[in-house]
């Protein structure tokens, strides 16, 4: 047995027929409220209590301790040799501290398990995107060290694009400059940042989400400098419509080699609010 099991988080957004068809490991991400302990999962956060916990002006996103990553490395042991962990950006999450204690852990519990974390330097579908390349390459039987040049050649081309309607949500957990998130809702306007190589950047502010979308679509073409095939995903929280007028967009002038649509996990919802709409993607085989 010289399997290689490719392990990300919830927060990856993978589509469910991918993580089936590529028997992808996912962790779901940990969330505190009120000293109870959610899942990352619809069972755990059913739409009604994701609705509840957007209004909190408190909540806890710590990871879960490196005992539990340790418990998950230990059950892949039985059906692979090696572990590829495909994890959140660090920037973002202590995630990777966290899974790198547990791995620690299941390497002197079991020296013949091989286990490496692989700081994905983003987040959400481009997180996706690292993990599917990581999967398909352990897929084709490919050793570990193959696995990971899969995962980086995925690493150093994607991006990712997202439209907000506040970013009051990300700034009550820290994780954007309050006067930032402020200006925003003052200025009623809908901010659309980039993120690549874990380096966050604002493009533009629009007012509506159809500007927001032509926007989207004009910043991806800026950004796609290859004529190798196009990798596309497209997420959203309760923007069906949108979602889908940008995925005819995206067809329309790409013509993308695959297209997901997708939408945010629970968590994701509640850390980053209601109303987003985000495109992740990538040129490569």
């Amino acid at each position: 047995m010289n399997r290689v099991a490719v392990v990300t988080d919830s927060v990856a957004s993978l589509p469910q027929e991918v993580v089936d068809k590529y028997n992808i490991h996912i962790i779901p991400v940990r969330l505190t409220i009120e000293g109870k302990v959610y899942r990352d999962t619809d069972e755990y956060l059913p739409p009604e209590v994701v609705h509840e916990f957007q209004k909190l002006s408190q909540i806890d996103t710590t990871p879960w301790p490196p005992e539990f990553y340790f418990q998950e490395y230990e059950k892949l042991s039985q059906k692979a040799d090696n572990i590829v962990h495909v994890v959140c950006f660090s920037q973002f999450t202590s995630t990777i501290s966290l899974a790198k204690a547990g791995a620690h852990m299941a390497r002197e519990a079991m020296p013949h398990l091989k286990v490496e974390v692989f700081d994905s330097a983003t987040t959400t579908m481009a997180q996706g995107f690292i993990a599917l390349a990581a999967a398909r390459a352990a897929a084709n039987g490919k050793g570990i060290d193959e696995v990971i040049k899969a995962a980086n050649a995925v690493k150093s081309k994607v991006n990712s694009i997202f439209a907000f309607d506040t970013l009051d949500y990300l700034a009550r957990t820290g994780r954007i400059n309050k006067l930032a998130a402020w200006a925003s809702s003052l200025l009623k306007v809908k901010p659309l940042i980039g993120l690549s190589q874990g380096e966050a950047h604002p493009l533009s502010l629009v007012r509506s989400w159809s500007q927001a979308i032509r926007n989207i679509v004009k910043a991806m073409r800026g950004s796609i400098e290859s004529e190798e095939p196009l990798h596309v995903a497209i997420m959203d929280v309760e923007c069906p419509h949108e979602a889908e007028e940008l995925a005819n967009m995206v067809k329309e002038q790409f013509q993308p080699a695959e297209l997901y649509i997708t939408q945010f996990t629970p968590v994701m919802q509640i850390v980053a609010g209601p109303d987003i709409l985000g495109v992740a993607f990538y040129c490569g085989e």
